[in-house]
């Protein structure tokens, strides 16, 4: 568990928005976490976030075989702080990835509710988090390029909100999507499931029934802000050449 630092011990005078952030919102909550102790943990449910002010992370993502593997490494400090979690902000509750840290960091705890705070009223905070916010749109628009350049399928993109629903269930399956980022509820009540975009073949929702041209199964609901490669029927025969492979698994399954 992290410690729970005294904020008479930050460096407040490093940064001029901390100390009136700190006093405007009082139960944010200053932590030094340990070497290996994790800050976020992929599939889990939350909506918390973090301004780390010092020190190393890694991202990492399970593998099947239950191995950890390293995305990303990120370098953080009290002149150039990041953002861990940030598109809890947008609805988003399961995680994605896992964020450890590497020897000691240290990091304010922050609640959705505060970025609503720093964005009415602590611009140097709101460019860190716009900058952080404009690298997660552009990672999830190169994959989303990545698809239609390799298909040229006419993939359009589109991002759908928490409980926008995707399909109902009995509607034609006339549309395919990819996941690129979120999750997804497949089913309503207590037999729903939710899939993110490892769960999927490639990625796709319904692939079955749109290949085989039938009706959807199950509804599909945005779990959480979603951003999504968008196939029509026009292009079924496209996509069946393109991935052939794909194609035989999901038909023979």
């Amino acid at each position: 568990m992290p410690d729970l630092l005294d904020p008479a011990t930050l460096d407040l005078a490093s940064d001029p928005e901390l100390g009136p952030l700190l006093a405007t919102c009082p139960d944010i909550a200053p932590l030094r976490f340990r070497d290996g102790e994790l800050l976020v943990v992929e599939g889990e449910d939350s909506q918390d976030l973090f301004i780390v002010r010092k020190g190393s992370l890694v991202v990492e993502k399970a593998l099947p075989d239950g191995t950890m593997r390293p995305l990303a490494q990120i370098e953080c400090s009290v002149a150039a702080p990041c953002i861990i979690g940030e598109m809890a902000y947008f609805g988003a509750r399961r995680r994605t990835a896992t964020v450890r840290a590497v020897g000691a960091c240290q990091a304010l705890h922050l609640k959705p509710a505060h970025l609503d705070a720093i964005m009415a009223g602590f611009p140097g905070l709101t460019r860190i988090l716009c900058r952080q916010f404009t690298t997660r749109l552009k990672e999830a628009n190169e994959e989303l390029r990545d698809l239609r350049a390799r298909f040229d399928l006419a993939a359009q993109r589109r991002m759908a909100q928490p409980g926008e629903v995707l399909w109902r269930a009995g509607e034609p399956a006339a549309t395919l999507y990819q996941l690129a980022m979120g999750s997804v509820r497949i089913g309503e009540g207590a037999g729903a499931t939710i899939v993110r975009a490892e769960d999927l073949p490639g990625g796709f929702l319904g692939l079955d029934a749109f290949l085989r041209g039938t009706t959807q199964g199950a509804t599909a609901t945005a779990e959480e802000t979603c951003f999504l490669a968008v196939i029509d029927a026009d292009h079924r025969e496209a996509f069946i050449r393109s991935q052939p492979a794909l194609v035989l698994q999901v038909l023979g399954s």
